[in-house]
């Protein structure tokens, strides 16, 4: 999976990624035909909504769009429709795990088709490692230089005030916190559209999750050494819970096994570790957020 650096206020962290995907943001945008033009004046609504949120309530996310337009050199209102439809009620929906055993604490989600690893450095900011689509500002799993880990299940959001769902939490929680507890008190309190879950955990051993597919944001809290968000099969979870050994190899295999049975048409894997403040891609090598 491509590695790619960005730094700076958050500006400057959407110009770099847009200089350095400008052919992918390009495609991700798609052509301007007639056909295209006429589905954007239907989605003209959803994507101004979003872009009022952004800036009210994400200004660094706002910002951190019109960077990307500027590196990438495709227009601000392209790049608002694509994540309009990546947060659409029909968006795709997924699943994310954490598991502990012994005292090994991992948390898993799969990750995206074109999908790939940012290292963030924000002004005055926490730093985090990042797996995202190219156009997205918030990842679908990451974890930074404090050792606070997320994941997102589900980027949808269901009809509501906000047009901006609570999964844009993840990329402002990895700026911010080092620990579950003050995460998740933020994301309980803050303004967002019904829709979408955040599972976190961080270096002392917490995990935690937050679920908003309801009309109530609320705390989901681990039964045991695994907490399971999203579309897994209750015989799968059950099966894994039994599964969970001591020894950390097996601990991420049985996570990798459930996100494949959980969601086989997915990409690959990630596997966050958030005391050694790494993810791991697919089985491959550990990526440290802090470059070597």
């Amino acid at each position: 999976m491509r590695l790619v650096e960005c730094s700076g206020a958050p500006r400057d962290l959407g110009r770099d990624l847009g200089s350095a995907l400008r052919a992918e943001l390009r495609s991700a945008v798609g052509g301007d035909t007639l056909r295209g033009r006429l589905a954007a004046l239907l989605r003209a609504r959803a994507s101004a909504r979003l872009h009022r949120d952004l800036r009210r309530y994400f200004p660094h996310q706002s910002e951190w769009l019109e960077g990307l337009a500027l590196g990438a050199g495709v227009p601000l209102h392209a790049l608002l429709r694509a994540l309009a439809a990546s947060c659409g009620p029909e968006a795709p929906r997924g699943a994310a795990l954490g598991a502990a055993a012994g005292a090994a604490l991992r948390i898993a989600s799969a990750a995206p088709r074109g999908a790939l690893l940012r290292r963030v450095a924000p002004e005055g900011r926490f730093c985090s490692l990042e797996v995202a689509l190219p156009a997205a500002t918030s990842p679908v799993i990451g974890v930074n230089e404090a050792g606070l880990a997320v994941a997102v299940v589900a980027h949808g959001s269901l009809p509501g005030r906000f047009a901006a769902p609570v999964a844009l939490f993840a990329r402002d929680c990895l700026e911010r916190f080092e620990c579950v507890d003050p995460a998740l008190d933020w994301c309980l309190a803050r303004p967002a559209a019904p829709g979408g879950s955040l599972l976190f955990a961080d270096a002392h051993g917490e995990f935690a999750g937050v679920d908003a597919n309801g009309p109530v944001r609320r705390p989901l809290r681990p039964t045991g050494a695994l907490l399971v968000l999203g579309a897994v099969d209750l015989d799968v979870a059950a099966l894994a819970k039994r599964e969970l050994l001591a020894a950390t190899a097996e601990l991420e295999t049985t996570l990798v096994t459930v996100l494949a049975t959980a969601a086989p048409a997915a990409g690959p894997a990630v596997i966050a570790d958030p005391a050694g403040r790494r993810l791991r891609v697919a089985g491959g090598e550990w990526i440290a957020v802090a470059a070597e």
